[in-house]
């Protein structure tokens, strides 16, 4: 797939990407990371071909860069690897909030570089390349956040190295992106922390309290164990998203007290019911059997924006699109855009999407 993939930040998604890529035998694999410590142990697990110490020694020649390093070590890190970076490479990140990094990347890259964002749902509590494993992204959601300037080849050659280590990628706007991490992950972490400190602060008086804390409390702080370093990124990236979320809540909690103030249990009721409902089909969901293999094609015309405006349009349904391919069968300025989707639901809605917005779209079975 790629001659040289460079991959700069080796921590456990830096580290789980390499070896995954690495285990697919698409290129040669070389990790950066400015930490002595992580190098060593990078080079001790092997997780690819090269471990280098600075970013400029890891891309050159790299026809796919991945920026795998925190949110704020991101600019120090462009600014070593631009100069050595070939000129028609790939560039992507792996930062949970996206819209001041796109903007970011896509000034200060050079000319030729093409860049398109990205940020795989997966993880864990835990941190370090220590912590590393070439699975780490298999089943699990992978959002690239293309925009008007993507190019359309970039982001079909990426979508299929991301789809060969087994994620199932979807698009969104880096907006759009930003907001709905807000709502499904950067509030229910800092909802965790807030738990946890209303915890400590009653085992002063308790001495019991952690020790009879039950399932339901585990569950909910678990996320309160995530790396303090990483989430201060996050959460200064993507504040103003949060604030928004934060402010919802707020008002929602202030109408649930109001509930319990007046004692109506038939409004109490309902609340539950719902939220038992609203989380039923989130269960389902999350363990939807992968069904059959469905092909989108539709005409497109050969100019800037295009890719976004699909793409984002269908991953805005939850579907995932598993490949993606453009051919350009007769001279001129229109090609024909192939999207594989898994399971009829999916593409039939996605189908009736694209319609909507004005393309002549065929659907068949893969």
């Amino acid at each position: 797939m790629f001659n040289r993939v460079a991959i700069i930040g080796t921590g456990l998604m830096g580290g789980s990407l390499a070896m995954a890529i690495k285990a697919l035998g698409a290129g040669e694999v070389v990790a950066c990371d400015i930490s002595e410590e992580a190098r060593s142990d990078a080079v001790e697990m092997q997780v690819a071909d090269i471990v280098e110490d600075t970013p400029a020694k890891a891309v050159r020649n790299a026809d796919m860069v991945f920026i795998a390093t925190p949110i704020s070590a991101i600019p120090a890190a462009l600014e070593d690897a631009v100069p050595a970076m070939d000129a028609s490479a790939i560039v992507s990140d792996l930062a949970s909030a996206k819209l001041g990094v796109v903007r970011a990347m896509e000034s200060a890259l050079p000319r030729g570089v093409r860049y398109v964002g990205g940020h795989p749902m997966t993880g864990s509590e835990q941190s370090g390349v220590r912590f590393a494993r070439p699975d780490l992204f298999k089943g699990m959601y992978y959002i690239l956040t293309p925009t008007e300037t993507t190019d359309p080849g970039a982001f079909q050659r990426l979508h299929s190295l991301l789809t060969a280590i087994g994620a199932r990628v979807i698009s969104m706007d880096p907006e759009s992106h930003d907001r709905v991490m807000a709502t499904i992950s950067h509030v229910p972490h800092l909802l965790s922390l807030l738990l946890m400190e209303m915890a400590a602060s009653e085992r002063e008086q308790m001495k019991n309290v952690f020790t009879l804390a039950a399932g339901g409390f585990r569950d909910m702080t678990r996320i309160a164990a995530s790396s303090p370093a990483i989430w201060m990124d996050i959460v200064s990236e993507n504040r103003v998203y949060i604030i928004e979320r934060l402010r919802d809540y707020s008002g929602r909690v202030g109408e649930l007290i109001e509930v319990l103030e007046r004692d109506d249990l038939e409004a109490l009721e309902k609340m539950f019911k719902d939220a038992r409902a609203a989380r039923a089909e989130l269960s389902r969901k999350s363990g939807a059997e992968i069904s059959d293999l469905y092909a989108i094609s539709l005409p497109v015309p050969d100019e800037p924006g295009v890719i976004s405006r699909i793409t984002t349009a269908i991953g805005a349904l939850g579907t995932n699109i598993e490949d993606i391919g453009i051919v350009h069968p007769l001279e001129g300025e229109t090609g024909i855009l192939t999207l594989k989707v898994l399971g009829e639901t999916g593409a039939i809605d996605a189908a009736a999407k694209l319609k909507t917005m004005g393309y002549t779209v065929s659907l068949e079975k893969a």
